[in-house]
């Protein structure tokens, strides 16, 4: 079991302006679990999905890919998926990506 408190999460900005990370769990080949947050109009670029991904919306408003997810939403994103994210609002996601991300931009 990983057990992680609110009081050990951490935010740190990530290499993209308005997105910040902080990370829940990090398996042996890069993928894992993560809270990203977006400041309104913050663009996360293109970027590849080897294992899928799993999102879930805990607030806010984004647009992925072509799709528009709000708060309550869940995306599963195939293996091999392919999309950018800009978030219409302040938005916060639940991201779960078993094999780590590919920037493709």
């Amino acid at each position: 079991m990983i057990h992680r408190t609110s009081e050990e999460q951490r935010w740190k900005p990530t290499a993209y302006e308005g997105v910040q990370m902080c990370g829940l769990r990090q398996n042996e080949v890069g993928g894992g679990a993560v809270l990203l947050k977006f400041t309104k109009g913050a663009r996360f670029p293109t970027h590849d999905h080897p294992g899928g991904e799993e999102v879930y919306v805990i607030d806010g408003r984004a647009v992925i890919g072509t799709v528009t997810v709000k708060r309550g939403d869940y995306l599963w994103t195939e293996p091999n998926g392919i999309h950018d994210l800009t978030a219409e609002e302040e938005t916060v996601l639940f991201v779960s990506s078993p094999n780590g991300i590919k920037v493709v931009e």
